[in-house]
């Protein structure tokens, strides 16, 4: 079989077999709606969802499905999640057995499991913005937020990219062009996966999610406070602030308390 042949092979074995792939995900945004001198910052509504269906169509879910995902926010923000598994959530990304990375300086965070819809190594290639950002007025009227939230939940999309305009000239089968197809900033799969291009966190946007558990970070006040009541050394009636909403959020969403390593720390059943 002669070299141009078998070059022609894998060429169709790589379009119509394997889906999961960088050269498939730059080739669709090679021909997205993207307009010309395209610098990667204020992308319009369509763009972003034209990522994310990109992402959707070429990522390796298999290995997406296996990274474990941490929303990260204070106490009171985490209480305003419960029931809202439909709205899609910003989130870390970590390895099965590898330790949970708190995002900014947040204490507390929510172990979710859902469907990842995004994920970039570098959380500033992706720039989703805050919950509020997709509410009224940016979003529509407050009636039809309302609506939405009821209905399919706030969905949340990048708002910096990356120009892909000459990336359909890129060749399947071509060692450099398959390397230059990786230049992109998104976890497709786990040649993508690239902890160290992390500067500040990962991030994955998370949709359709259902909570594990309650993170509460090392070394703490409110880890601290968790210690203290599990071993029976404090009484919750004697804790106040988010040290004692903590306990209340894991009631209400009816979740362990647990440490960065996955450690069980305390659970409703024992209150």
């Amino acid at each position: 079989m002669g070299g141009q042949t078998m070059k022609l092979i894998m060429e169709q074995w790589r379009k119509y077999i394997i889906k999961e792939d960088s050269m498939g995900f730059v080739h669709q945004m090679a021909k997205s709606h993207q307009k010309s001198g395209f610098q990667g910052g204020n992308l319009d509504k369509q763009l972003g969802r034209e990522i994310k269906q990109a992402f959707n169509d070429h990522a390796d879910h298999e290995f997406l499905s296996t990274l474990d995902t941490v929303h990260w926010a204070n106490v009171y923000a985490l209480d305003e999640l419960v029931g809202k598994g439909k709205d899609e959530l910003s989130a870390t990304m970590s390895l099965p057995g590898d330790k949970f990375r708190s995002a900014g300086d947040y204490q507390t965070g929510l172990w979710i499991k859902g469907r990842i819809t995004l994920a970039t190594n570098e959380q500033d290639r992706l720039y989703s913005g805050f919950y509020g950002d997709y509410g009224s007025p940016h979003e529509g009227d407050p009636e039809a937020v309302k609506h939405r939230d009821r209905s399919s939940g706030r969905n949340k999309r990048p708002t910096v990219g990356k120009d892909f305009s000459r990336y359909d000239k890129l060749e399947p089968g071509n060692e450099y062009m398959e390397k230059m197809a990786k230049g992109h900033p998104y976890v497709l799969d786990r040649s993508t996966w690239e902890p160290r291009a992390t500067i500040s966190n990962n991030e994955a946007l998370v949709d359709n999610w259902t909570p594990k558990a309650i993170v509460v970070f090392s070394a703490t006040r409110i880890q601290a406070a968790v210690y203290k009541v599990a071993s029976g050394a404090l009484e919750r009636s004697q804790l106040a602030g988010d040290a004692s909403k903590i306990f209340k959020v894991a009631e209400k969403f009816g979740l362990p308390i647990v440490s960065p390593d996955r450690g069980v720390l305390w659970k409703p059943e024992n209150a």
